[in-house]
């Protein structure tokens, strides 16, 4: 009995050896798999801040990218107003949800007012133009070819020292008395470019270098100089080009025609040329032997003095067979 008790306790303690044994088998491996999981976690947690990080580094490049966005001490992008880019990478970076800030002060393209005003300077703008005589007058002699030469201007019926008035603003260029010619006379450059003449006043009221304006008087109207009667001579120039003032202005009621704000220059100077044409044609003396200053200038109906400025003579220089002259420019 004792020795089956023996076996007995030694089968018990075995038996509970062994179920110990396998307690803490069993115990090993649910731990184990735990901490596969664990690194599991870590390695799987990693492979997805991978993607993320490289997400976040795209953000930085594109800011480092633009050649003008320059980042300042507080973060913040600053972009140059007159970079051609400046509105694209504005919306880029706002996307991105970067601060940015536009700095400098856009400047303005060049404008295209250049282009029209080239086209602005193909034609002439008289529409300011205010008429020297202030009531009707009727032409007593008109632009164009007069006794050979060239009248360079229209001559205009007036009142004996009646106001005569400045054409546009501009400055008082000549003032003088020239007894064969325009007698008293005034000139005024304007500021358009044009220049206007006014002849056989009865008195000049300005001097050179005087600035007028539209309506100031520069003189009283007469009959000075070369001249048969009380009249207005009234001249418009354009450099070397005249310019006939009929084209603007609508004699005797002295009233601007209608597109006078839009005369074609190239007109004006077609104009000018076909007149320079037929006086070199019609208003070109040709000397022949005998012939003296005198003559020529009574053809012409000038005096001597103009012939000689105007051909470039000394007086009383004798004249030369088949030399040609003229008696106006």
């Amino acid at each position: 009995m004792i020795v089956a008790s023996r076996h007995s306790w030694a089968r018990l303690v075995a038996a509970i050896a062994f179920t110990i044994a396998c307690m803490n088998v069993h115990v090993d491996a649910k731990q184990a798999p735990k901490k596969k999981q664990k690194t599991t976690a870590v390695k799987s947690s990693a492979k997805k801040s991978k993607p993320a990080s490289k997400t976040a580094a795209k953000p930085k490049e594109k800011p480092k990218a633009t050649p003008k966005a320059v980042e300042s001490d507080s973060s913040v992008v600053k972009i140059d107003a007159n970079d051609p880019k400046a509105f694209t990478k504005a919306i880029l970076l706002d996307k991105q949800g970067v601060e940015f800030e536009v700095v400098g002060e856009e400047k303005q393209p060049a404008p295209k007012l250049v282009v029209k005003e080239k086209v602005k300077e193909d034609f002439f703008d008289f529409s300011m133009m205010l008429v020297p005589v202030t009531h009707p007058a009727p032409i007593a002699s008109k632009y164009g070819m007069r006794d050979h030469r060239l009248h360079r201007g229209v001559d205009v019926s007036v009142i004996k020292d009646e106001p005569i008035l400045a054409a546009f603003p501009g400055v008082v260029s000549m003032a003088k008395y020239n007894k064969g010619g325009y007698g008293h006379y005034v000139v005024v450059d304007h500021e358009n470019g044009l220049q206007t003449l006014y002849g056989h006043l009865s008195e000049r009221l300005v001097k050179i270098g005087d600035r007028v304006y539209p309506g100031d008087i520069v003189g009283l109207a007469g009959n000075s100089g070369r001249s048969s009667g009380a009249h207005l001579h009234f001249e418009i120039h354009y450099g070397e080009i005249n310019i006939d003032p009929e084209t603007i202005v609508d004699f005797p009621n002295w009233d601007l025609k209608p597109g006078v704000e839009k005369v074609s220059k190239k007109s004006i100077v077609r104009a000018h040329y076909n007149m320079q044409r037929k006086l070199k044609k019609e208003g070109t003396y040709v000397v022949k032997k005998g012939d003296t200053q005198g003559k020529v200038a009574k053809w012409f109906n000038i005096s001597i003095e103009a012939l000689c400025r105007i051909n470039n003579l000394q007086p009383g220089a004798p004249l030369k067979a088949g030399q040609k002259l003229l008696g106006s420019k």
